[in-house]
């Protein structure tokens, strides 16, 4: 029989409810138990374990179950966010420091041809190109340089002429001639301060280091004595 209390179902014949303890009655009939009837009393509920506890018990640990996955669920995710956005930071900062240090730069240098002279200009240009600017600087310099120069004079001994002397710039080399006049012949080079002759040849080529101060002797070539013939005869007649 259906309990009309908390519907769980006994056995027939039985006039209390195993479940809850109340009395078990149809709706027509109402069976009222004699109080004196020892028979009759009630039977003592039993202690039964509550089903609704042990569903409860349950039911919470499986919420703690659950809460302790969604917690670890929600630390790896927030593990992995960190990571990633450490990975961003650090791949920013690389790039950024490829960016700011391997700028290629070319350099162009051009150095002007010199000649040296008495005043020498040297002008010296430089060109830097790099990806985002160029750069041109121009240096002008300019340097005097003193360039020693010598003279070499040539006094004349005798008839005859010479030339190629005069002031020349240090470490040219130059070239004395001499050339007697007609009846002359050329002796030789001599150095006016040792008085030691210095060459024979009527070309004398020297290098210019100094001063220097030179005699070309010329002299009368030698008389040719006419041959002398025979006393001729004195014809008779």
């Amino acid at each position: 029989m259906r309990c009309k209390n908390c519907g769980f179902d006994n056995q027939e014949g039985r006039y209390i409810c195993e479940n809850c303890g109340s009395p078990l009655f149809d709706d027509n009939d109402q069976i009222v138990p004699e109080e004196d009837d020892p028979d009759n009393q009630p039977a003592h509920k039993l202690d039964e374990p509550d089903e609704s506890d042990a569903y409860e018990e349950d039911s919470a640990e499986d919420e703690k179950a659950k809460n302790k996955k969604s917690i670890i669920i929600i630390i790896v995710l927030a593990v992995i966010l960190v990571a990633m956005i450490v990975g961003i930071i650090v791949a920013a900062v690389v790039n950024n420091d490829d960016e700011t240090t391997t700028n290629p730069s070319v350099t162009v240098t051009s150095d002007l041809s010199e000649t040296e002279t008495e005043k020498t200009t040297r002008n010296r240009t430089t060109e830097r190109t790099t990806e985002s600017t160029t750069e041109s600087t121009t240096e002008r310099t300019t340097t005097t340089t003193t360039v020693a120069r010598y003279t070499i004079s040539v006094d004349i001994d005798g008839n005859g002429s010479v030339s190629g002397d005069g002031t020349f710039e240090s470490g040219k080399r130059i070239t004395l001639t001499a050339t007697p006049d007609t009846g002359y012949q050329f002796t030789g080079w001599y150095d006016n301060d040792t008085g030691a002759q210095v060459a024979s040849a009527t070309r004398y080529t020297i290098r210019v280091d100094s001063n220097r101060n030179l005699t070309a002797r010329f002299a009368p070539l030698p008389e040719q004595n006419e041959p002398t013939g025979g006393t001729e005869p004195n014809e008779q007649g």
